[in-house]
């Protein structure tokens, strides 16, 4: 189990002033009592001012000493390793002085005279980050870097990206988004800025070959890839609004099977890092109980106060979080129980960027609809799952039960290669929402074709057991033509519904008979199964997800996985389920995501405490063995057999709780 870490944001007005009543040691103290063992703490922030006296940056103008090395001097004696910011994109003194380094869009520079937006690609990276790196690296005893922010990585018409694209490719950058060039020019952005950010690693490790290095995304499933050279780190910084628990569940369980090291950074305010209100500590506790789940860390956003010294509500976070730490770590798996996941969700670089690259970084595209239903729903289904990329795949295969592929528009053929050998040798693969293209074809292996134009807007699924209600799914509905594969599930037209036709404004009832077409197919290809589920089911449920589609998928997935490692059934969701095990033991994390409420007009988070209680049903795949023990929360619990099963009943009247089943 991780620790904790917590990141000081510290952007100021030139107007403000800066450690004028600094207390470093008493916050130094305080971090090291609640066991925080890595710090990020400013030494340049987006409006471009240093909180260091150095000869490169543009100190910031009513700053007293040195706020950023009384800081790292005082956290360094107490052990804690501190990483330097720097705001890397966002530059408001460089770009003021420096009109040239300026980002442009396609109506001219971005910015506002405060925080200004610069590029890389100018001389601001060889004249400005590296030298003030160099500065930093020789005079502080620091651990490493995070630089923020990635926007520096995307769409830029300033004079050096028009000439380089020029040189290049001897093409204009596209302003059209219809333009042929897209593509061209989204693989320009992606290999460019692979080589920078390589550059900078490579920079910081020559002069410090021990330092950890971040850039915030990079890494993430916004860019799901290996890390460049000399970056050894992923930071997870997911919205500040809307949902922070299921944020931070997601980007966890990316986190968890890169490889890397992964930070999950949330804030200590209510509205993000807009105000000063707290959020409650059983809202922290929540996102840092699904982020320590997966084995990655919890990165606390705060900010220092401008006298350099803590504020009473970070040492009441800091404090609770060390409570929860310190009772988690009790329970939680050994290191050398490795992570069982029944189901890996997987995601990669041609379903984020586009097939031919022209969405890299790019505004105005949002590939994350398919991947955040799927994540919910697996999350509110129980299951024990994983989200990886197509690059580390590979790595994460063995053991996993089922690959599904979320609406994913494309893969690569090396992934193809894998999952059929993964399949012919056993597994099992479900495909939603759209049959993947490689190399521009449509794959045939899982035995359907889809009709070219949809044939409903929306459309119902049988109950999986007789008597049962159909359950409505909304969105485009292809015909399925079957070419090897066997039908396992027909769908349903809504009453004397067409295209497009609606009962007024609302949606009519379910036919009474099914079509003959089928919304879930399966094909044996040697000894595993490649199923198929038409619509986009998925993505749908992030906005109108209900119990009956979580009722009606986790039916699905009990016929795919009848006796899973690990599944929670609560009646409508909102458990999830992280296990690991070895060859005597299975340790089951359950997160209650419960609670948390979402304003209106602003979609804040919040929560009202305590969480309800409900009952949670937990099932384990026993692989007929019998428990010689079970506890929930370290306390003996009671257990059922049930088929190839034993069940655990869980009350869920905490924020988390651990099931650990010792086997005979």
């Amino acid at each position: 189990m991780e620790r904790l870490a917590w990141h000081f944001d510290f952007h100021s007005h030139k107007d403000i002033r800066i450690n004028h009543d600094p207390d470093v040691e008493g916050m130094a103290k305080t971090m090291a009592e609640c066991g925080i063992e890595e710090i990020i703490t400013f030494a340049k922030g987006h409006d471009g001012f240093a909180y260091y006296p150095g000869k490169v940056g543009y100190i910031h103008p009513r700053m007293k000493g040195d706020a950023f090395g009384d800081v790292v001097k005082a956290c360094k004696k107490k052990g804690i390793r501190v990483l330097a910011y720097i705001s890397f994109g966002v530059d408001g003194e460089a770009g003021r002085l420096h009109p040239d380094w300026v980002t442009h869009d396609v109506n001219g520079p971005v910015g506002d005279g405060f925080f200004m937006s610069v590029c890389p690609f100018t001389p601001y990276l060889t004249e400005s980050v590296l030298p003030m790196i160099a500065e930093i690296a020789a005079g502080y005893p620091v651990d490493g870097f995070f630089f923020d922010t990635m926007g520096a990585l995307g769409i830029c018409y300033c004079d050096a990206c028009r000439k380089d694209f020029q040189e290049r490719h001897g093409k204009e950058i596209p302003r059209d988004e219809k333009s042929p060039d897209w593509g061209v020019y989204g693989e320009f952005r992606r290999r460019r800025a692979g080589e920078m950010l390589g550059l900078v690693g490579r920079f910081i490790r020559e002069r410090k070959p021990d330092a950890k290095v971040g850039f915030n995304h990079v890494g993430t499933a916004r860019y799901p890839e290996p890390l460049p050279e000399g970056v050894s780190c992923i930071t997870l910084d997911f919205s500040t609004s809307g949902t922070q628990s299921l944020s931070a569940s997601l980007n966890a369980a990316y986190g968890s099977t890169t490889g890397y090291p992964s930070d999950v950074m949330n804030t200590i305010f209510n509205h993000g890092w807009g105000d000063w209100s707290p959020r409650p500590t059983a809202s922290l506790e929540q996102v840092a109980a699904a982020v320590w789940a997966r084995r990655c860390r919890p990165y606390v956003g705060d900010r220092l106060r401008p006298e350099n010294r803590l504020d009473a509500m970070s040492v009441r976070a800091m404090r609770h979080l060390a409570h929860v730490e310190t009772r988690m770590r009790k329970e939680f798996p050994p290191p050398d129980a490795p992570a069982a996941r029944d189901v890996l969700l997987l995601i990669g670089p041609k379903m984020v960027y586009g097939e031919d690259m022209r969405n890299f970084a790019a505004g105005f595209w949002n590939p994350f609809a398919s991947l955040q239903g799927a994540h919910r729903l697996l999350l509110d289904c129980g299951s024990s799952f994983g989200i990886v990329s197509e690059v580390f795949l590979e790595k994460n295969l063995p053991g996993c039960r089922l690959v599904i592929l979320p609406e994913m528009p494309a893969i690569g053929r090396e992934t193809e290669q894998l999952l059929l050998t993964y399949v012919e040798k056993g597994g099992t693969i479900l495909i939603c929402g759209g049959l993947p293209r490689v190399d521009g074809k449509s794959v045939s292996w899982p035995g359907v074709s889809r009709s070219e134009k949809p044939w409903q807007d929306h459309y119902y699924l049988p109950a999986w057991e007789a008597g049962g209600d159909p359950v409505l799914a909304r969105g485009e509905y292809h015909i399925l033509e079957t070419t090897g594969a066997e039908g396992v599930l027909p769908v349903i037209k809504p009453y004397d519904c067409s295209f497009g036709m609606r009962f007024g404004w609302g949606i009519g009832p379910a036919s009474k008979e099914p079509e003959t077409h089928f919304a879930v197919t399966r094909k044996k290809i040697g000894a595993g199964n490649v199923w198929y589920f038409e619509g986009p089911f998925l993505s749908s449920y992030l906005n109108y997800a209900t119990w009956t589609h979580i009722e009606w998928f986790r039916a699905l997935l009990d016929r795919i996985i009848p006796s899973p490692v690990a599944q929670a059934v609560s009646p409508c969701g909102t458990v999830e389920c992280v296990a690991y095990r070895n060859a005597k033991t299975t340790w089951v994390v359950l997160v209650n995501h419960g609670g948390e409420q979402v304003n209106v007009s602003h979609p804040w988070a919040r929560m009202f405490e305590p969480v309800p209680p409900f009952e949670t049903v937990l099932r384990l795949g026993a692989d007929r063995r019998e428990p010689s023990a079970v506890t929930v929360g370290g306390t003996p619990a009671a257990w059922k057999k049930a088929g190839q099963n034993i069940t655990v009943p869980v009350r869920m009247d905490a924020i988390w709780k651990i099931v650990r089943v010792d086997w005979k």
